[in-house]
């Protein structure tokens, strides 16, 4: 038996699956959005307020030579990294801040977790560029963002670099706003998850690699537990609590800075 559909019905049938495809990412979007601010209500005062992630040029999420966490751990996958999102955002965090040491363009996961990090979250997206230089693809993908709850980074002498981007609606800052050496005009690792691209926790940007500093990896337990756990480091000794280029792009600084333009 043959049945003759015609174009237009056909076309109103996918138009209407799409639509309710949409409509369910929408409430599956509410819904976790609402489960976090009722995690917050629970929790009281927010503690977290930056989540903090570093991206290599191997990409978010690959394993050291024995492991992320030292038993032959694998690479984090699109999902686990979207999970981080969650629980920080669980736990007060309404910032994520993407440091690239790489091109901005070279791992699309990049876009994937900033994307869901605004639109599931409503968290503010900061691209802290190492690389400072933009393709035009690259900007295509910017502009996919909410101008008003996305911010651009880039050392003090590349800001010329990125001139163009205000023109677009981009607000540029300063990702090295206080002179190295002096101590950081920071709020502190205390309001600041910090996780690099093995899926390991430190204290921070700053001491990242520092075994003394090491709290964890991210899939060995939940965040809050980490957070919470008296026996993780949570300060930088002030020996070594000193600007230097490993401060840059930290949120917890760069914040203090343009607290007037957040």
């Amino acid at each position: 038996m043959v049945v003759n559909v015609s174009r237009k019905k056909t076309k109103g049938i996918t138009e209407s699956v799409e639509s309710d495809s949409l409509q369910l990412l929408l409430e599956f979007r509410h819904r976790i959005r609402a489960c976090c601010e009722e995690a917050r209500k629970v929790n009281g005062k927010p503690k977290i307020v930056y989540l903090w992630l570093c991206v290599t040029e191997r990409g978010i999420g690959h394993s050291g030579p024995s492991g992320a966490n030292g038993s032959g751990a694998s690479t984090l996958a699109l999902h686990e990294w979207l999970t981080i999102v969650d629980e920080a955002a669980s736990m007060g965090s309404d910032w994520l801040v993407l440091t690239l040491l790489t091109e901005l363009g070279r791992h699309p996961d990049v876009f994937r977790v900033a994307e869901w990090a605004q639109k599931t979250h409503g968290m503010t997206i900061g691209f802290h560029l190492g690389v400072p230089t933009l393709t035009d693809a690259e900007i295509k993908q910017l502009e996919r963002f909410d101008r008003q709850k996305t911010r651009i980074m880039v050392r003090r002498e590349d800001l010329d670099k990125m001139r163009h981007l205000q023109a677009l609606g981009f607000t540029v800052w300063t990702a090295n706003p206080q002179e190295e050496g002096g101590k950081p005009d920071c709020q502190g690792p205390a309001r600041m998850i910090y996780v690099n691209a093995k899926g390991e926790l430190y204290t921070c940007g700053l001491v990242d690699g520092h075994p003394d500093y090491r709290m964890g990896h991210a899939l060995e337990r939940p965040l809050r537990a980490v957070v919470a756990d008296p026996s993780v480091p949570h300060y930088v000794d002030e020996s070594i609590h000193t600007v230097s280029p490993a401060c840059d792009g930290c949120p917890s600084l760069v914040a203090n800075f343009f607290r007037d333009n957040l």
